[in-house]
């Protein structure tokens, strides 16, 4: 009897537990729900709470947005009614672009009965009034809706390059694109054309010229050449290879064993690792080569893909993926930029360079900072060029415009801009470049 009696009195105090613990939990949501005083007064905790999972779950990650996780350089003109300013070495997460950018994402996100034009009539509208947007490299119509916050208009524009948005009256903006191949195309928006107009005589500044409207004298040059009375000041960067001090660490990143017995250094100084059927190979100037096969779905190297075909933009996501992974920390002052995504014989290949400061950093010798190959799911290839940047010392002094314009009338066309300049010295310094 004493024993069924204990079980009982167990039973009942398990039971109490229980009614205790639902009454807690039910009194815990009852205040949850109560609304919230202040600037929330009209919320409760509860629907707080629900609105961030809401949020998170549909956030989308880095490798369904392409290249978000990058910014891009961007030289924007403002062409108000009396006079022209422009501003150079800013990015595409600059405060400058951001609020300029507020008026391209309202054309782009609401143009329609797009229609190729003729070059003149694009350069035509280029010297008069409208906000003028020069990328440093061709963006997807995907890709630059992304960083605008909008939804992609639904054209058959295969890239952007250069935009302008041209007030058409007060209650119209007219949008100019072009391409990376150079066409040129003109839609119609919903943008209000009086907001445009506002915004742009509100902007003066430095002067700002593009080289058609500067007459015989420079008429050799791109006609999108921009010239500015006050450009942007450039320090001078010190670059160093980034390996030195790294090479364990990036090996590790890479997904390779930084203590394996399949490493070994050649008289070229080069150093080799194997691992499995991959390869990785560090040259003396910091310059590193991949080659491999197929991995699994875990690895860096794996191109994940709805239905087992990438698309350009999946190849793209993984490619920046692992060209960020394997450079974090390790560029200084410098950052990445995607600068090109092409099909190359049934894969694809992409591109990626440097900035410091907002202004583009090129190499001597004509050389991308990275380049991946994807070959069906899977990256099979790179070359990688980590090297390290620091700004810093004066200001060094550029050639004069009119001087480098000569000097360039010799590559009939090209578009002169200023770039930094690596030789693989230890000083990189900005310069005039023509491309």
């Amino acid at each position: 009897m004493r024993r069924g009696t204990g079980n009982g009195a167990r039973r009942l105090d398990r039971l109490q537990n229980c009614i205790i613990a639902l009454l807690t939990l039910s009194a815990v949501f009852l205040f949850a729900s109560l609304p919230l005083f202040g600037a929330l007064s009209d919320r409760s905790l509860v629907e707080l709470a629900w609105d961030r999972f809401r949020r998170e779950a549909s956030a989308p990650s880095v490798a369904e947005t392409g290249a978000a996780a990058f910014s891009f350089p961007v030289r924007i003109v403002y062409a108000g009614g009396f006079s022209r300013a422009g501003a150079d070495a800013i990015t595409t997460v600059s405060d400058e672009f951001e609020r300029a950018g507020a008026y391209l994402g309202e054309a782009l996100g609401s143009a329609y009965g797009g229609a190729p034009i003729r070059e003149a009539e694009f350069l035509a509208a280029l010297g008069g009034e409208g906000l003028y947007f020069d990328f440093a490299a061709a963006l997807t119509p995907d890709l630059l809706s992304g960083l605008l916050g909008v939804s992609a208009p639904e054209t058959a524009l295969p890239s952007v390059r250069r935009v302008l948005l041209s007030p058409s009256g007060t209650a119209e903006v007219a949008l100019y694109v072009q391409d990376g191949a150079g066409e040129s195309y003109r839609f119609s928006t919903a943008a209000s054309g009086a907001a445009l107009s506002d915004f742009l005589a509100a902007h003066g500044g430095n002067g700002a010229d593009f080289a058609f409207l500067l007459g015989e004298a420079y008429e050799q040059l791109s006609p999108y050449t921009l010239i500015l009375t006050d450009p942007a000041p450039r320090g001078a960067l010190t670059a160093a290879n980034a390996l030195l001090e790294n090479e364990d660490a990036f090996l590790r990143r890479a997904e390779f064993n930084a203590h394996t017995e399949n490493r070994f250094t050649e008289s070229s100084g080069t150093v080799i690792v194997r691992e499995a059927s991959s390869a990785l190979y560090l040259r003396p100037d910091g310059t590193v080569d991949y080659q491999g096969g197929a991995v699994g779905p875990e690895s860096l190297y794996f191109v994940a893909s709805a239905d087992g075909a990438p698309t350009l933009s999946e190849a793209t996501a993984a490619a920046q993926a692992l060209v960020a992974a394997l450079t974090q920390d390790l560029l200084g002052d410098a950052a990445l930029y995607l600068s090109g995504a092409r099909e190359d014989g049934g894969g694809f290949e992409i591109d990626f360079d440097l900035m410091a400061d907002g202004t583009p950093l090129r190499f001597s010798d004509g050389s991308h900072a990275a380049t991946v190959a994807v070959e069906g799911q899977y990256i099979t290839a790179f070359t990688l060029k980590a090297r390290s940047y620091t700004l810093g010392g004066e200001d060094p002094l550029l050639l004069p415009f009119a001087q480098a314009a000569a000097i360039a009338r010799v590559w009939d066309g090209a578009e002169l801009f200023v770039a930094y300049v690596d030789t693989g010295a230890e000083s990189v310094l900005p310069a005039w470049i023509a491309e």
